[in-house]
């Protein structure tokens, strides 16, 4: 099925580095995000953690932990280089995706797993601003490392996926309140989400934060 651009241009800019970097040294006293008028702005669901490494070994490795890989077959191409756009790497990178069942018994969101060469690392963001950005933003808390999920310099979280009821509205309410995002929505077809609408932007520490509209809840 052909991609479904909903916008005139799936990339709306990058969260620009000034502004980052504003945000991870804010106080909270000057928190943007403890602002925003009756938050949350979204109610989202996390529902895959995409993490990023050069290390090719690593599926072997959260196999033997007890990540079961979910075969899918392969993206129509155009879908691939939307994917790339949203999760901010190459179209290659997100052609080669990997998705991963989490371990049993505890309810666990999947895992994607993306294998490129290693930009440098950034530095953390101010952890009040980004527990705010989540709250206030998501209506969620921080995110926590994947379980049993090594963790190593060469392993980052790339992405957290969170599925919302309507990425029109979220998009609505993101303009109105001026939060900066990455992509504007643009739906799309994948053996993994089936149809889907899809937008991303940037917590403050520099992560995507991919947001979903799927057609089967």
């Amino acid at each position: 099925m052909p991609t479904r651009i909903f916008s005139g241009a799936i990339r709306a800019g990058s969260l620009p580095v000034t502004l980052l970097t504003l945000l991870a040294g804010c106080s909270n006293a000057n928190d943007p995000y403890a602002k925003l008028p009756d938050p949350p702005l979204v109610q989202g669901q996390l529902r895959t953690v995409t993490v990023v490494s050069d290390d090719a070994q690593l599926a072997g490795r959260i196999q033997q932990e007890g990540y079961a890989l979910r075969p899918f077959p392969p993206n129509y191409p155009e879908a691939d280089k939307v994917l790339g756009v949203l999760w901010d790497v190459p179209e290659s990178v997100a052609k080669g995706a990997t998705i991963y069942g989490a371990p049993a018994p505890a309810p666990e969101p999947d895992l994607r797993l993306l294998v490129e060469p290693l930009p440098p690392a950034v530095p953390p963001a101010d952890a009040g601003v980004e527990r705010s950005f989540f709250r206030h933003v998501l209506g969620v808390d921080v995110p926590q490392w994947p379980a049993k999920v090594p963790r190593a310099a060469n392993v980052r979280v790339q992405a957290w996926t969170y599925q919302v009821p309507s990425i029109l509205e979220a998009r609505k309410k993101l303009r109105a309140n001026a939060i900066p995002v990455v992509t504007e929505p643009v739906g799309i077809t994948t053996p993994y989400m089936g149809d889907q609408k899809s937008m991303s932007l940037r917590a403050p520490g520099g992560t995507i934060v991919e947001l979903i509209e799927a057609a089967a809840q």
